[in-house]
């Protein structure tokens, strides 16, 4: 289990899903460093890490979920100067 911290704010605080999305961004951070388990299993053990510091289960998977980045498309690399042969 990774350390996440304890909320500093109440339930209905505006400012407890910033604190939060700070507690996790850390906590992952730490976490893609030293562990070599699957982004699945990463994702678990900061939901547990965080439940266990006090967050609600749910809250601490929807700023995980906002958190994601989609991956990208890749776009191709750069053929300056390759003519396709479909033009020849």
């Amino acid at each position: 289990m990774t350390y996440v911290a304890s909320p500093r704010h109440s339930d209905n605080s505006s400012d407890r899903h910033a604190n939060l999305k700070q507690c996790l961004e850390t906590a992952r951070h730490h976490l893609n460093e030293t562990s070599s388990a699957s982004e699945t299993e990463r994702l678990e053990i900061l939901v547990s890490s965080a439940v266990a510091a006090g967050w609600d289960e749910e809250e601490a998977r929807a700023v995980l979920r906002d958190a994601e980045i989609p991956k990208a498309v890749v776009p191709a690399p750069n053929q300056i100067g390759l003519v396709p042969s479909s033009s020849l």
